[in-house]
């Protein structure tokens, strides 16, 4: 393949798996999938727009890229930097199996899903906005939102009849007047909140790096949480998804105890108490047990 770049995979790491996750909701607007289980996903370089393919080459057990749109241009350190974040393709799963297959929780999440890594939010914008959208509402509508939001102030590009889409840059976003946000669905505080944190981001108030230096995701929930919009829910999130926190975990969330409601056959959703416990018991493991339980309902 001309110009193509490769990736090893570690041991657990299951490419279908992933897809499937991807594919979850038909109005995701950042990448597209192919029937040959191949990404396609646009990234900015400089001042042209690359449009990458993503495969997997299962007898190599490697990740291809290759730029699509441009016979000359290469995939940057950048895009590959991007692809082991996106994919959590430095973390060894190993012990976090050898753990949850103890565990009568876990244990039949980690046959159903063997091999699923978490898939992250590598871009902290993208991160926090994703998080704002989906306050309050059901997934489908978060998904509709975001589709809305990306078609009015995202980048795209036509290649071969296709569109693809680049996520709104904050400064694009922070010169909106609130109107044309919640022209879009929003509520008045959602755009409110969207319109500060972009702002925030362009004046380099805030910025990946110092949430990044924190030691324990207790440590960043405070932080983030100081910021307008941005809740105990919407701090975890961005923890386990951008950050990486593996002890990020969002006790309150309904998906998950939903989650363990079901996996337990419990009569009522756990308590505090009882998912204090299981975050104890978890430790470091919490953000892929979550991610594990979440993949069970969406």
């Amino acid at each position: 393949m001309i110009n193509a770049t490769t990736i090893s995979v570690p041991p657990i790491f299951s490419w279908s798996k992933i897809i499937d996750y991807l594919q979850r909701n038909e109005d995701e607007i950042t990448y597209q999938i192919t029937a040959q289980q191949t990404i396609r996903k646009a990234f900015q370089d400089n001042h042209q727009i690359l449009i990458v393919d993503i495969s997997f080459l299962r007898n190599k057990r490697q990740l291809c890229l290759q730029v699509i749109n441009h016979s000359s241009a290469s995939v940057t350190h950048e895009i590959i930097d991007y692809v082991c974040d996106w994919f959590d393709l430095k973390t060894d799963l190993a012990p976090f199996y050898e753990m949850a297959k103890k565990d009568e929780l876990l244990a039949p999440l980690i046959d159903r899903f063997d091999g699923l890594r978490l898939v992250g939010e590598p871009d902290f914008y993208e991160a926090l906005t994703w998080c704002i959208l989906g306050q309050q509402i059901n997934l489908s509508y978060a998904y509709t939102l975001k589709k809305r939001f990306v078609e009015n102030f995202g980048t795209k590009i036509v290649f071969h009849k296709h569109t693809f889409w680049l996520y709104p840059q904050p400064a694009e976003v922070a010169v909106q007047d609130p109107e044309k946000l919640r022209q879009l669905g929003m509520t008045q505080h959602k755009a409110e909140y969207m319109l500060n944190i972009s702002k925030l981001l362009v004046t380099g108030a805030i910025k990946k790096s110092q949430y990044l230096r924190q030691q324990t995701a207790t440590k960043t929930e405070k932080m983030l949480c100081k910021l307008r919009g941005i809740g105990p829910w919407t701090a975890n999130y961005v923890a386990m998804r951008c950050l990486r926190y593996g002890d990020a975990f969002p006790q309150t969330d309904a998906g998950l105890l939903n989650g363990i409601k079901l996996i337990q056959q419990l009569d009522e959703k756990p308590s505090k108490q009882q998912m204090r416990k299981l975050h104890q018991q978890w430790g470091q493991w919490s953000s892929y047990a979550t991610f594990y339980i979440w993949r069970l309902l969406y």
